[in-house]
């Protein structure tokens, strides 16, 4: 139960943080080098897990 609650929170967490990323980029903001990579590593994790359930 417990670790259902903490999935869908850190699920949500990152969500909110795809939607800062992509604001700062409509409004021209400076994204740090830290967040390029944690949406890089974001995005290869979800084309992961998008081949596999292709396949």
């Amino acid at each position: 139960m417990l670790l259902k609650k903490f999935d869908e929170n850190k699920e949500a967490l990152m969500k909110i943080g795809r939607e800062a990323i992509a604001e700062s980029r409509r409004l021209g903001l400076p994204i740090s080098a830290r967040d390029l990579e944690n949406e890089a590593a974001d995005q290869a994790e979800s084309g992961q897990q998008k081949r596999i359930s292709a396949a």
